[in-house]
């Protein structure tokens, strides 16, 4: 017996987190595969200068592209805290290194100002993962010359702040209400994602992302975080 089914124009559209963490997930194998690639091609090329800058210009581009896809991965899918303390100055610092000692394109002057250890119940992979996105944002937006200053502060109810500030253009105030929207702003060409995941993990953990800014003066994000996290549903 045949059965047969017919398309509807009412069949509801997938959930867009879904469709982002398929598309990501799909997405991952050929790039890795091509990435494979790059480096082989790297090695082989020996003292072909031309040919080594084409391969380490692809091999940019896919390490930003699998960066993009990790960013839509962590969109895609509910936080998962893993809770524990942890020292959030230590983060601070294991952040700003990461970045004074990255690639040439990534790298940038991140110092370090504040508390010298402030212990809070956290996840602290989240923490991390916030503040790399915050501290990308800054180093982007400010010249090669100018530092980034990540200040670690305790807040209220025993509960911390970590303020990332670059001395960049700013942002204009009729943007500043759409920052955290998906794919908002772009910049660069990359998907503007980072701040997005940056206040999903933030409200996972409890607490916010909070972005002022001037206009040729520069932007300040905080990190707002409670004593600790609200306790995991059923």
């Amino acid at each position: 017996m045949t059965a047969t089914v017919r398309s509807s124009q009412a069949t509801s559209p997938p959930d867009p987190e879904w469709l982002i963490n398929q598309i990501a997930h799909a997405l991952r194998n050929p790039i890795f595969a091509a990435t494979v690639q790059a480096e082989a091609l790297l090695l082989k090329v020996g003292g072909q200068d031309a040919l080594a800058r084409s391969a380490t210009m692809i091999q940019g581009q896919l390490k930003r592209l699998a960066d993009d896809l990790d960013e839509m991965l962590l969109l895609g899918r509910p936080a998962r805290l893993s809770v524990r303390m942890a020292d959030l100055a230590g983060i601070a610092v294991e952040v700003a290194r990461s970045f004074c000692s990255g690639p040439t394109g990534d790298r940038a002057a991140v110092e370090v100002r504040g508390a010298a250890t402030l212990p809070l119940m956290c996840d602290p992979d989240a923490v991390r993962a916030i503040l790399e996105r915050l501290v990308r944002n800054a180093a982007q937006h400010s010249q090669a010359a100018q530092v980034v200053d990540l200040e670690v502060t305790g807040g209220e109810g025993g509960g911390a702040v970590l303020a990332v500030r670059d001395r960049g253009e700013g942002i204009a105030p009729e943007l500043l209400d759409k920052i955290f929207l998906p794919f908002f702003p772009q910049h660069r060409g990359r998907p503007g994602l980072g701040l997005t995941v940056a206040a999903k993990l933030a409200h996972a953990l409890g607490g916010y992302v909070e972005i002022s800014s001037e206009p040729g003066a520069g932007t300040t994000a905080r990190l707002v975080l409670p004593a600790s996290p609200p306790a995991a549903g059923p």
